[in-house]
């Protein structure tokens, strides 16, 4: 999806006005499977879903991008009104260019579509002076327009050791099979910091994500469904986040799993990690004493 010139927001407009689809956005925090399950769903010829676009990225649609296109002014809201406004615009843009850009003219009639945002990142886009004791404007803007919120989770404890690890190797998703052949001194307590973020993350969008429509999407869940493509490919239905998904977006439950991304850790804590005993032990007398058998 690049290569292009961004659109005026009135062809924006023409092309979306009587071709809607239905938004969702995927929630959640690092390392919580938001990448394989973005290519899980875009498989799914009836949806389209882009990865982090408040991180900042070449690719047009992101939301950086969008507001170079536009007047200062419009991109630093100080109204509530003015704020859902270029929120509006904002994904309308986003749905034109899956419908006219998407490689392949793919997604032209996708029904559902979606971008994915980070919990660090929820109050980033607000009106002036919206305070910070107040729930994420974001979340009230898609509640009011019915979009639904696909909530990404995952073991505390195996996501911090995630994050430690792919920024120590620098290798953030695994599309060549690239098997780990050392192991690596943990620093526990920056460890026990930072699933302690996510757990206050997770808790305080839970709060704030009251009356909205919400699918959760487990990561442990998600590799369960996966594990169940066969030789060709395809995921068979049943009960599991993607189902629950496909339901919610009223789309086929038609997904595959083409194995170019795999697992970045792929092999057991205790292998991983040269301090495992002293992490393990740690744990038993920490908030997080229940995860000790799941890093066997």
């Amino acid at each position: 999806m690049t290569g292009f010139n961004i659109q005026t927001h009135e062809e924006v407009s023409a092309d979306t006005s009587a071709n809607g689809a239905h938004l969702f956005v995927v929630i959640g925090a690092q390392r919580t499977g938001t990448n394989i399950l973005r290519e899980i769903l875009n498989t799914n010829e009836q949806l389209a879903m882009l990865g982090e676009v408040l991180t900042p990225s070449p690719a047009p649609a992101h939301w950086d991008n969008f507001c170079r296109s536009l007047p200062l002014r419009s991109v630093l809201p100080a109204t509530f009104s003015e704020t859902e406004s270029l929120l509006d615009k904002y994904f309308e843009f986003v749905l034109y260019r899956i419908r006219n850009h998407w490689e392949g003219n793919k997604k032209n009639r996708s029904r559902a579509f979606g971008v994915d945002i980070k919990y660090n990142q929820l109050r980033d886009i607000a009106p002036a002076n919206w305070s910070s004791s107040s729930p994420a404007f974001i979340l009230g803007y898609l509640r009011s327009r019915g979009a639904t919120i696909v909530h990404t989770t995952r073991n505390v404890i195996h996501c911090a050791i995630s994050t430690f690890i792919a920024a120590r190797r620098s290798v953030w998703h695994n599309y060549d099979g690239a098997v780990i052949d050392r192991s690596y001194h943990l620093d526990i307590q920056e460890c026990l910091a930072c699933a302690r973020t996510i757990v206050n993350h997770r808790d305080a969008f839970l709060e704030a994500a009251s009356g909205c429509k919400v699918v959760n999407c487990s990561y442990e869940g998600l590799i369960e469904d996966i594990a169940r493509a066969g030789s060709r490919e395809e995921i068979p239905a049943a009960p599991g986040p993607l189902w629950d998904i496909a339901h919610a977006l009223e789309a086929p439950f038609t997904f595959r799993y083409d194995r170019r991304l795999q697992k970045a850790i792929n092999i057991p804590y205790s292998r991983l990690l040269s301090n495992y005993d002293a992490l393990v032990s740690q744990l038993k007398d920490s908030e997080f004493s229940n995860l000790v058998l799941t890093l066997e």
